[in-house]
């Protein structure tokens, strides 16, 4: 996991490099010179800030998820997102903040697309480095599970993660040989031998083992070695972002959520809400006037929309949206007892969306309002999204340990949304 973190801040300076050579690019193309310390300075200040929420945001939108450093369309597509972005932020942060000394919005443009070209180019270069098989942590598996073949399908599909799979070693005989391309082996005397001719720098423990008493005496041995011993389960969590489903049981939750308080990370994540609160807040303010005007010229009926949903601990507050439908009973809202609909999403076709909702459901715009929850606490930045309390009921009969997610704090929005 240390080495994972250690890369993603090297991406994370990269990029922040990347923003600074704009950044000087963008004060000779304004000067039309090379800048002088002068023009350096008095620009300085203000954009290292806009940097650091261009970096909040990267992370917000999973820029930094060493996953996603594949050469696709998905991957531009996020990355110009990620972009227009940062650029309505920092248009609004110099908006809150003027500086009359310099006119920030003449190099703005120019930084944002050198920046984020600057940054393209950077991850490319990132990516080709991580596949670099010198580079690489050469890994051996001990035990065979259903995770361990999910593990070596997606290390072998996405040697950008930086593994190479040198050996399984599979005591139950669960696997044939020629299904891989690298060495199997079927005894566990053969585990010392095959980390010292493979120069395996870590050893993945099926969790099984933990019980076999002839491969807990092997395992004692490599305590000697110099090689990083993991678990099976923490090392799938790591490269998946999941926990293995057949690691959850009553025990596990207790073990692994019985200590929800960290008072430190808890403020830092305050500040940063708040924050997002006031920059996002801005952007409603701006906005209200056209999305406002637009949904009343479209349909009759309010601007705003709000409806029950289930936060942190069970409790029940209200979330507000921008109306996006039409008006079908005496409080607002789009459900009437005889209208066949699906309670758990809108239908694609749904008859109650009106043709501006379907713009602002398309473009999340109808979610902005959600701000007022953020600064109310009702919601944090990134969390398990909130569900209606009836979705909540019937979710809780189909898996057992829905209920959890009550136990953190929901999200304006969610992890899935973000990563997918």
């Amino acid at each position: 996991m240390l080495i994972y973190r250690i890369k993603q801040l090297l991406l994370v300076l990269g990029d922040f490099v990347s923003f600074c050579i704009a950044f000087l690019l963008s004060l000779s193309l304004r000067y039309l010179e090379l800048p002088n310390w002068y023009q350096i300075e008095l620009h300085l200040g203000l954009f290292l800030i806009v940097y650091g929420l261009w970096i909040i945001i990267n992370y917000i939108n999973g820029l930094y998820d060493l996953d996603r450093l594949t050469n696709d369309r998905a991957f531009y597509r996020r990355f110009s997102e990620t972009a227009i972005v940062s650029l309505i932020v920092s248009i609004t942060f110099f908006y809150l903040f003027p500086d009359k000394k310099i006119a920030p919005k003449t190099i703005l443009l120019a930084n944002i697309i050198l920046g984020y070209s600057i940054s393209v180019i950077w991850r490319l270069f990132f990516r080709k480095l991580l596949g670099a098989e010198a580079l690489k942590n050469n890994v051996i598996f001990v035990g065979f599970t259903t995770e361990t073949k999910e593990l070596i399908e997606i290390l072998e599909r996405e040697p950008e993660k930086g593994y190479k799979i040198k050996a399984l070693i599979d005591p139950t005989r669960t696997e044939k040989p020629n299904n891989y391309k690298f060495d199997v082996y079927y005894n566990l005397n053969t585990i010392r031998p095959a980390i010292t001719n493979h120069k395996a720098q870590s050893v993945i423990i099926a969790p099984h083992l933990h019980q076999d008493s002839d491969a807990l005496r092997e395992l004692y041995e490599l305590l000697f070695w110099d090689v990083q011993l993991t678990d099976l389960t923490s090392f799938y969590e790591q490269i998946t972002g999941r926990i293995p489903p057949t690691t959850f049981s009553e025990g596990w939750f207790l073990q692994n959520l019985r200590d929800t308080k960290h008072p430190i990370y808890d403020r830092f994540r305050t500040v940063i809400d708040y924050l997002a609160g006031i920059i996002l807040g801005a952007l409603l303010i701006l906005f209200l006037p056209i999305v406002g005007l637009a949904i009343k010229i479209n349909s009759p009926g309010p601007i705003f929309y709000k409806q029950t949903r289930i936060g942190q601990f069970g409790k029940i507050f209200w979330i507000y949206k921008f109306r996006s439908m039409h008006v079908l009973s005496k409080d607002g809202s789009a459900e009437v007892g005889d209208y066949e609909f699906d309670k758990w999403v809108a239908k694609k076709k749904d008859s109650r969306i009106t043709a501006v909702g379907g713009i602002l459901r398309k473009t999340r715009i109808d979610e902005w309002p959600q701000v007022i929850n953020l600064l109310k606490r009702d919601l944090t930045l990134i969390g398990p999204r909130p569900e209606r309390p009836e979705i909540v009921d019937d979710l809780k009969n189909e898996m057992p340990y829905y209920p959890l997610r009550h136990v953190v704090k929901p999200g304006l929005t969610g992890w899935a949304l973000i990563h997918q």
